[in-house]
């Protein structure tokens, strides 16, 4: 095999594996998108109740993880049951945007 024959298969090696990666990463993307929209259809047909749940149930919130359903708790058992959905904003680590992702999936009793 000559030099040139050696450099043009080497390109065209890394040619394939880039369009090969490019098309498992839009289908990967799009399988993520997908099972984001189901989590979040159940999760809003649960609607979880702030004032009730425990830290794992807080979880199944998008964008809360264990240590914002842990401090989520923590204010609760500071200061007493949730007066308002919007006084999430008071929990360290819940700023207005993630408080309007989860807005229409809690529930105050």
């Amino acid at each position: 095999m000559n030099m040139r024959t050696l450099i043009l298969t080497v390109l065209c090696t890394v040619a394939l594996a880039v369009s090969i990666g490019k098309g498992f990463t839009a289908e990967q993307n799009e399988e993520v998108v997908q099972i984001d929209q189901a989590d979040s259809v159940v999760v809003e047909a649960e609607r979880i109740d702030i004032n009730q749940a425990d830290p794992v149930e807080l979880t199944k919130l998008p964008g809360i993880g264990t240590s914002t359903a842990a401090k989520i708790s923590a204010y609760r058992d500071a200061n007493g049951p949730f007066k308002s959905i919007d006084e999430l904003l008071n929990v360290k680590g819940i700023g207005p945007e993630k408080l309007e992702k989860i807005k229409p999936l809690v529930t105050l009793s």
